[in-house]
């Protein structure tokens, strides 16, 4: 059954993409349409940190080891978690015209919980370059500092990164080289999976949740008529007959299951393939009184079914039934 406040939750999904809608629309005449996708980010990093406990901050910006030389240049991150109650802060960037979701922190290695790296939309393009940008934290995942080590060089043990798309669309929808591009990413130690607020169909309120999967077998990509459907994408082969592969799949649920998800994660409740929380668990169809739901991929052929299920059920001598019924 629904849970208590499942609609309200939701309301958090919804700001953050009419924020980004009205920055994409003040873009269109802009020569460098870049805004929308700065305005994600920092959407998505205010979301973030209002629904974390306040141990937890989050932030852009950098990650600094002592054992990176000072001739490498310090990487700059969408989101970064840390435990702010025990880290300092390094140094700040700020400008006067930046808000507090626009100032970029420098966060001792050891404090960082976890990496998520934002998008505005899910195509193979932008997967790859989330795929380069987490492949940057491997200097820092290379080993686990032994607990009793006075300094610290790597990222905790129980770190995670994920990936945030802002939206599907239209035009994407037959770009399954995406998930091929983004599963690359599995390749990254603790690399969680990631979200698609939302897509462009008639499936308005769901959300895409992209799911890492560890198989014995290559089960080969699996595409449907397209990526705001389901799918899934080619396997990797790690080690010892072991494949990595994504599915993407979608639900009204989604979006607060992600949320718990990371909560259990930095908490180190997390358990694959198990819901995290109850908290804020429901959809529209279950609130109407419906067990069941049902995606399709084709809305003309749900309607071809109804009026053919509805015409054999007239001729049998059920009357009264329309297509609306069904």
């Amino acid at each position: 059954m629904p849970t208590q406040g499942w609609k309200q939750f939701l309301t958090a999904k919804t700001r953050m993409l009419a924020a980004y809608d009205v920055a994409k629309e003040q873009g269109i005449n802009h020569q460098v349409k870049t805004r929308h996708g700065v305005v994600a980010e920092a959407e998505f990093r205010k979301w973030l940190g209002e629904f974390l406990p306040k141990r937890y901050a989050v932030t852009s910006g950098y990650i600094i080891s002592p054992g990176i030389s000072s001739s490498e240049h310090a990487v700059h991150f969408d989101v970064i978690i840390y435990d702010q109650l025990e880290s300092p802060v390094l140094w700040v960037e700020d400008n006067p015209d930046s808000s507090s979701q626009g100032k970029s922190l420098a966060i001792p290695v050891e404090y960082v919980r976890a990496v998520i790296e934002v998008k505005s939309a899910f195509n193979k393009v932008s997967a790859k370059k989330v795929v380069e940008q987490l492949s940057k934290l491997k200097p820092l995942l290379a080993r686990v500092d032994a607990p009793n080590s006075p300094v610290k060089l790597y990222l905790p043990h129980n770190f995670f990164c994920a990936t945030v798309f802002f939206e599907l669309r239209k035009e994407d929808e037959k770009d399954f080289a995406a998930l091929d591009e983004l599963v690359n990413a599995t390749m990254i130690r603790r690399f969680f999976g990631g979200m698609i607020l939302r897509a462009e169909t008639q499936y308005k309120l769901d959300s895409g949740k992209i799911f890492f999967r560890n198989e014995n077998i290559d089960s080969g990509p699996n595409n449907s008529s397209s990526l705001a459907f389901w799918s899934s994408s080619r396997c990797l082969k790690y080690k010892d007959d072991s494949y990595f592969s994504l599915l993407l799949n979608y639900s009204e649920t989604y979006f607060s299951e992600f949320a718990f998800d990371i909560l259990a994660l930095l908490k180190g409740t997390y358990r694959p393939n198990v819901l995290s929380s109850l908290y804020c668990m429901g959809s529209t169809s279950r609130e109407n009184g419906s067990c069941v739901e049902t995606r399709y991929a084709d809305p003309e052929a749900v309607k071809r079914y109804k009026e053919e299920t509805a015409a054999i059920l007239k001729a049998q001598g059920f009357v009264g039934f329309e297509p609306s019924d069904l």
